[in-house]
Formats: structure tokens, C-alpha cells, sequence
């Protein structure tokens, strides 16, 4: 039976062991779906893999009614698949249901910047707390916390979204944000992180100062989906698969 523990220790920010309480900022159920959403960015729980109720209870020193409910939350989400007498296990995230999540990530991005642009001109003073997010990126690449990196770029482009005050943008926004941080995680992971996180949001931020509406529409493009799958890789990696099968030779 595959039990919560990982075959390798899980990064550092994914340990909880018993001690201080959870933050009473957010529900406890909310902090353990938290927890099993950065598991499963860091590949520390991998994809199809079943989550015991018991296990994370004791990993983090709560009952089994929080996890219960944080299950029941990520199941309404889409990230956890849970079937009668199989329990909970982590959906499959793949190609396509990855690039569904960036091209609603980036819809919803360049709806956000018009208004966002237009709150950050009247209240400069908003802009600190991006850079801010930027020495907290640089921080977390430089200690390869890759973990703590996602999280930070997870908040700069949530500004973005708050400063737009588009409620339904930033409530979709808030709907996305767990998968995005379990595809940006897996990303970080394929490339074993991405050393130039801030430069790539320090052209992001150049561009909210000078106010470049279509500067910014093209970067948050590229920035968002320089990952998504293209067909030509789609259709080269089936040919492989059928040579592979039948001795064919490239």
C-alpha cells in the first residue's frame, strides 16, 4: 500500500513536525491542503499517488477532521480523485490540463493589468511590496528553495490581480492559484530551478513602472507560457513512441 511518505525526504519547507500551531490567518484545513499542494509542486507526492488520512494526521500533528476537509477541498478542485474504498489519490496533471491552467493563468493576467496599471500609477507606493516579493525570490533562488521561489512568484503576480480590483478576476484567480503552484513547482523541477526568476519579473516590474500596457500583454505571455506544449513536439513524440514500438529507426 503506498502510504503519504515520500521514497525521498520531501524539501525542507514541506517538513511539519509537531510544535507551534498552524496560523490562525487561514482555516487548518486550508494551511493542510496547502501543505499536500506544495508536497505534490515539490514531487514529493507524486502524481496518482494515495494520500492516507492517518499518515498526514500524524506528520502534522492534527486531527483527522482538518484533513478530512482539506481533502474534500482539493477533490472539489480537481487536484486530489477521490473513489469509494480506494481513498484519495493526486490527480494526473498533464500536457494539456497544464496548458488549460496557463492559458486561463494568462486570460485572466491581461484582464487584471489595465486597471492593475492604473492603481499602481495613483499608488506608487504599492510597487514596494512587488519589490519586496523580488528580494524574497532572490533569496529563495540563492538558497535553491525552490519551494519558497514559486511561493514568492505566486504573491507577485496575485498583486498584479489585487491591484486590479476586478473581484471576479482575482476570485478566479484565487481558483487557479494551487494548481499553478503545482505546475510551476513540477516546472522548477524538470529544469532543477531557474536561477533567473527575478530577472525575469525585475521586466515584468519595468514594465507596470512605465506603464506599457502592451509591453506588458507580450512579457506575461511569454513569462506564463514558455512551457506550454507545442504540436510539433506533440506530433515528434508520437512518431518516437511509434518507432520505439515497431524497431523503426529515425
Amino acid at each position: 500500500m503506498t502510504t503519504l511518505a515520500p521514497s525521498k525526504p520531501p524539501a525542507a519547507a514541506l517538513v511539519r513536525t509537531p510544535g507551534p500551531a498552524f496560523s490562525r490567518a487561514q482555516s487548518l484545513a486550508g494551511q493542510v491542503a496547502d501543505f499536500i499542494v506544495d508536497g505534490i509542486a515539490s514531487g514529493a507526492y507524486a502524481f496518482g499517488q494515495r494520500l492516507i488520512e492517518t499518515d498526514l494526521a500524524r506528520q502534522l500533528d492534527v486531527s483527522r477532521v482538518p484533513i478530512r476537509e482539506a481533502l474534500k477541498m482539493l477533490e472539489a478542485q480537481g487536484i486530489l480523485v477521490v473513489t469509494p474504498h480506494r481513498g484519495a489519490h493526486v490527480a494526473e496533471f498533464d500536457g494539456l490540463k497544464s496548458d488549460r491552467v496557463r492559458e486561463a493563468r494568462i486570460a485572466l493576467e491581461r484582464l487584471a493589468i489595465p486597471d492593475a496599471l492604473a492603481t499602481f500609477q495613483s499608488r506608487p507606493e504599492m510597487l514596494g511590496r512587488m519589490e519586496e516579493l523580488l528580494t524574497n525570490m532572490e533569496d529563495a533562488v540563492s538558497r535553491q528553495n525552490w519551494i519558497a521561489a514559486g511561493k514568492a512568484d505566486l504573491q507577485f503576480h496575485r498583486e498584479i490581480c489585487l491591484a486590479s480590483g476586478n473581484e471576479i478576476v482575482i476570485t478566479l484567480w484565487e481558483a487557479l492559484a494551487r494548481h499553478i503552484t503545482i505546475i510551476f513547482g513540477r516546472e522548477l523541477s524538470s529544469e532543477g530551478g531557474n536561477p533567473r526568476l527575478r530577472e525575469q519579473h525585475n521586466r515584468v516590474l519595468r514594465l507596470i513602472r512605465k506603464g506599457d500596457l502592451a509591453g506588458l500583454h507580450e512579457e506575461l505571455g511569454r513569462h506564463v507560457m514558455r512551457y506550454r506544449r507545442r504540436p510539433e513536439d506533440e506530433k515528434k513524440n508520437g512518431r518516437a513512441a511509434n518507432g520505439a514500438g515497431t524497431g523503426e529507426r529515425s
